[in-house]
């Protein structure tokens, strides 16, 4: 192949890739309903309509309970993995698991706690007419922080279940013996 058909060839699939990123470019601007919602971590600032103030004091809270509960989630990732372990350990006594389970959740429940008095501290930095509506949307942000996966609920798709199965949530409950 002569050297001048390569640079043509290089320079068509250019020319077709920058063409298809207009057209992204273009597709998004146009038809993009433009329900691009907040971070998480913004939505109370925008929710509540701080002040300059509070936002200020609002992110510092956020921070200092980022802080926190990064420890939590490192300290129970390492609890969890020294627990999982011991899998291949056949003489592990009932009452070694369950005390380090026990252990594991109450780490947990800490994080828990720590989070319910976050959110009473920024509730306690809120105007009256903000706390009232802090009320009516906290559990709504509880909630999506606590859902995996994308926003709007669970993915409802998926890859077809293996071998033909069903999926196991459709199964009948094993029968009584």
């Amino acid at each position: 192949m002569k050297e001048n058909n390569k640079y043509k060839i290089l320079w068509a699939a250019i020319s077709v890739l920058l063409l298809l990123n207009i057209g992204l470019l273009v597709w998004i601007a146009f038809f993009s309903n433009g329900n691009f919602a907040p971070p998480k971590r913004l939505f109370l600032e925008t929710e509540l309509k701080f002040d300059e103030k509070q936002t200020e004091v609002y992110r510092k809270l956020r921070h200092e309970h980022a802080q926190q509960m990064r420890g939590m989630r490192e300290e129970v990732k390492a609890m969890k993995e020294a627990y999982f372990k011991d899998l291949a350990q056949a003489n592990i006594s009932e009452d070694t698991l369950r005390a380090r389970a026990n252990k594991i959740e109450n780490k947990m429940a800490e994080a828990d706690v720590i989070t319910f008095r976050h959110f009473q501290q920024v509730r306690q930095m809120c105007t009256p007419a903000q706390q009232k509506h802090f009320d009516e949307v906290i559990l709504d942000l509880i909630r999506s922080i606590d859902r995996p996966g994308p926003p709007g609920g669970p993915h409802q798709g998926g890859p077809p279940p293996r071998d033909g199965r069903p999926p196991m949530d459709d199964m009948p409950p094993p029968p009584e013996r």
